[in-house]
């Protein structure tokens, strides 16, 4: 893997994170650094004011930051040097970036002035940063170790990512090579077909052109005087895409690749000007032309057309373009010859020679084998498995015509085998036997499934394991009358660890941890990870005798520190335990108790257990109460449920003016009173009840704005709220649809705020329907933009109209410099590249002032207005 690459564009675009982590390193520990790419230049910006970057521009030159950088090359194991100044109270240093071959990628340059040196009559300029030698040795060490996991865990996301790419190839091409397989023998049974040529050629062409994924298949014939073209048969995907109308006596000087030869042509060929006038006036974008011959002479023509997206066809696609034509070419000369197969042989021959699958034909009665293709020959080429398919072949038992799982001992391969009667070229009925190589799908399942059922760290089973051996262990425990417990431990302030010491030591404390519960000989192999830093012990009914025991074993692990890269760490843990009796109904119920128990033990101050009891059970009892409420509420036609609106302001020469609103939804519980989203969402959606309550606040927001709109304010707008689990619903594109076309309101009023993936497998399918959501007309606005995780990279490959700046740095901007350049840096961007810029959570006037001084186009918040109901909204602001 090329690493280096990979490392000096993460660099680039990390450039954020890192002037974060400068900014923050600084101000900790008074001194100076710059970070700068070897090929990029400088990296980040300077960490501190005006005054302070005069200062060390004027005693750091850039002749002696260009002396540090050329001190580094590539592949040594140096990584920190020193230089010296004109004063002895300066420090200098640079810290190497390097990649994992030891290529030098870039520098930290560090500068520090000893405040036991500078001399007492020398007058520092104010709020310049002092330290200390130690201080400035020890904070040097801390860089080059930070930067070291930094980039690691870079280059150990990458590989991750490439070895998932690399499994979902696999993946596709088992599964393209099963599809195959499958298309191929239903085509093959149309040759033995008593149906018309024109019949069995519609659906030859049907199942050709869903493989192909192609818009039109087709056959073209062409006249008795050669002269004209006519398209005789058609399957499309789209009726509306149909040529047959319009293939209908056409020239056949008109038609460029009517000469007899193949063409396969995909969407960035660089067309003749006769194909150019051909495909742009039929509106094609790609095709493969194929002749079918008659003594020599194309007679017709099969043809495939892609109308509707970009296509460039694969060496797969023409070998089963090709194989199609010599069907269809065999099944035409067996209607010319009466109804005989004898002169189709030789092309049967040529398609099943090198297929991807072993087809042997056989007459039982006279036990001779009359045809056998040479992958069949690869697949059985030992004489174990040539003894047992010879008696399988010619077994009258195995008539079924599908037998999967058959397993050839000789080789050690999986095959599905498909048995057919046919009538042979001589007219006698034979037995035609298709064998499938199934062995690296099965070997993938087996790995897929054992991957669903393990931790991919520790090695430890996972949660989705976890419950299933709970459920089993409560009815085994329920038939004998015995009882059996669960232990969830939860790691306390385990975040700490990965801030501190980085995500590679907190990995390897999870590791320890997970190995060391799980040796305690009573747990063994009942152990799981449930979350990133919980695991659940299961003790079952037959070690409860152990309970005691395996509490203090527990317990005692974490009484030590665990040594992490050389460093003693003390780690404590919250453990909440449940013993399962009769009181319990179901099995589901037991897990929603455990994590009630670890809560408990997070909550009265950590480090501790406790028990699953009557208090426990009071707070289980109210969240089964709210979760019925819900359930009652949703099935209400979602009566209880309230839109409101909080106005968008927009700066109009200075001047806030109303915009239109965000839609937050609240429940008007009859038991709970007014509840807002936190109170709510996250159990609706565990409670698969999102869809319909956001159903609700899309019809209701959208019927809002179309009033708005209708009564004199065309321009405003609503935002409205899209959650991960609502963007994941097959049907929220055909929900939207419909609001707009019930509404008929402009959907160009109407922005859906969404916020970032959490991981970049997430990325692809929320702009897939993030896209089609604004092919629809509608704006897409990148919502709390500015929280943790945020990346510049979303603003690029996803498809949005505005970026809504996080409350939480609107809230800081006149108070915090990072915060200020942060809102300056992403509205310039957003200007440069056409997005809008929303600035949330604004609650006092010299927020205002300091947004207008941006390229902030809206703005909301308390300082303009609260949410309101739709009544008080409109007596306000219409």
């Amino acid at each position: 893997m090329d690493t280096s690459y990979r490392l000096n564009l993460d660099l680039e675009i990390n450039s954020e994170d890192m002037q974060s982590l400068q900014d923050a390193f600084c101000k900790s520990n008074d001194m100076y650094v710059m970070c700068i790419g070897k090929t990029h230049g400088q990296i980040t910006s300077f960490s501190g004011n005006k005054p302070e970057e005069d200062f060390v521009d004027r005693e750091f030159p850039s002749e002696l930051r260009r002396e540090i950088m050329d001190s580094f090359v590539d592949g040594t194991a140096e990584n920190i040097v020193e230089r010296f100044g004109k004063e002895d109270y300066f420090m200098y240093r640079g810290v190497a970036i390097r990649g994992t071959n030891g290529e030098f990628l870039g520098v930290w340059l560090c500068f520090g002035i000893n405040r036991d040196l500078v001399p007492e009559e020398l007058q520092m300029p104010q709020a310049i940063r002092l330290t200390t030698l130690e201080a400035f040795d020890k904070s040097i060490l801390l860089i080059e170790t930070l930067t070291k996991y930094y980039f690691a865990e870079k280059i150990k996301t990458q590989a991750l990512k490439n070895q998932l790419n690399r499994e979902r190839d696999a993946e596709h091409d088992i599964k393209y090579k099963l599809k195959k397989n499958e298309i191929m023998t239903d085509i093959l049974r149309f040759m033995e077909s008593e149906n018309s040529f024109s019949k069995i050629s519609e659906d030859i062409l049907r199942d050709a052109g869903k493989y192909l994924e192609c818009t039109n298949s087709a056959l073209l014939q062409i006249s008795e005087n050669d002269t004209s073209v006519d398209m005789i048969l058609e399957w499309c995907s789209n009726e509306e895409a149909a040529l047959k109308d319009k293939f209908q006596q056409v020239p056949r000087m008109d038609l460029p690749f009517m000469n007899g030869k193949p063409y396969t042509i995909s969407s960035d060929a660089a067309l003749p000007e006769a194909f150019e006038i051909f495909f742009i006036k039929y509106g094609i974008k790609a095709a493969i032309f194929l002749p079918i011959n008659i003594n020599d002479a194309a007679a017709m023509y099969l043809c495939f057309f892609v109308m509707e997206n970009d296509r460039k066809w694969s060496v797969d696609d023409l070998r089963f373009a090709n194989d199609i034509k010599r069907i269809l070419q065999t099944v035409l000369v067996k209607k010319i010859t009466t109804n005989s197969l004898a002169s189709s042989y030789n092309a049967l021959e040529v398609i099943l020679k090198n297929a991807g699958y072993g087809v042997v034909v056989a007459d039982i009665n006279e036990k001779h084998v009359l045809y056998k293709n040479d992958t069949f020959n690869q697949m059985f080429d030992n004489e174990i498995d040539k003894t047992a398919i010879k008696e399988l072949v010619f077994d009258e038992k195995f008539v079924k015509p599908e037998l999967n799982g058959y397993f050839a001992k000789g080789s050690g391969k999986w095959f599905d085998i498909s048995i057919n009667s046919i009538n042979w070229v001589d007219g006698r009925t034979v037995r035609m036997i298709t064998f499938y190589d199934t062995t690296d799908l099965r070997l993938y399942q087996k790995k897929v499934e054992q991957q669903a059922k393990v931790d991919s760290l520790t090695g430890l089973f996972n949660r989705q394991t976890c419950e299933k051996d709970i459920s089993l262990e409560y009815h085994i425990s329920k038939k004998l009358g015995e009882r059996f417990a669960l232990l969830m431990i939860d790691l306390d302030d385990f975040a700490n660890v990965n801030s501190g010491m980085g995500y590679k030591v907190g990995d390897e404390l999870l590791e320890y941890v997970a190995h060391s519960i799980n040796d305690i000989s009573q747990i063994n192999g009942k152990c799981y990870r449930v979350g990133g830093d919980e695991f659940v012990v299961i003790v079952t009914h037959d070690n409860m005798s152990h309970f005691d025991y395996i509490i203090k074993r527990i317990t005692n692990l974490f009484a030590n520190p665990w040594t992490l890269e050389g460093v003693e760490y003390n780690c404590s843990m919250s453990m909440g335990c449940v013993k399962v009796d009769e009181g319990f109904d179901e099995a589901a119920d037991i897990f929603t108790c455990l994590n009630i128990a670890v809560h408990s033990a997070k909550n009265n101050g950590k480090n501790r257990l406790e028990y699953y009891d009557d208090k426990s059970k009071a707070i289980k009892e109210e969240k089964a109460k709210l979760e019925q409420s819900l359930r009652d509420a949703v099935s209400d036609n979602c009566s209880q449920f309230e839109v409101y609106y909080q106005p968008i302001m927009e700066f109009v020469n200075g001047i806030p003016l109303c915009h239109g609103a965000e839609a937050l939804v609240r429940w008007n519980s009859k038991e709970y009173g007014l509840v807002t989203p936190e109170g709510f969402i996250s159990e609706a959606e565990n409670l698969r009840l999102m869809d319909s309550i956001g159903s609700f606040v899309i019809t209701e927001a959208i019927k809002s704005c179309k009033h708005w709109n209708d009564f004199g304010f065309p321009e405003y707008g609503v935002g409205i709220n899209l959650s991960p689990y609502q963007l994941s619903q097959k049907d929220i594109l055909e929900t939207i649809k419909s609001v707009i076309k019930k509404t008929d309101i402009n959907p160009a009023n109407i922005t859906f705020e969404v916020t970032e993936p959490v991981s970049t497998e997430d990325v692809s399918w929320m702009v897939k329907t993030l896209t089609a959501i604004r092919e629809l007309g509608c704006k897409i606005a990148l919502d709390d933009y500015g929280k943790a995780g945020s990346s510049l990279m979303n603003i690029r490959v996803m498809p949005i109209d505005i970026i809504k700046i996080d409350k939480s740095l609107t809230a800081d901007m006149d108070t915090d410099k990072f915060s200020a350049a942060f809102i300056k840096t992403i509205s310039e961007l957003a200007k440069s590249v056409d997005l809008t810029v929303c600035a949330s959570g604004v609650e006092v006037e010299k927020q205002v002032e300091e947004i207008t001084q941006f390229s902030v186009n809206l703005a909301q918040g308390y300082y303009f207005d609260r949410p309101l109901s739709k009544a008080e909204f409109e007596d306000k602001y219409l």
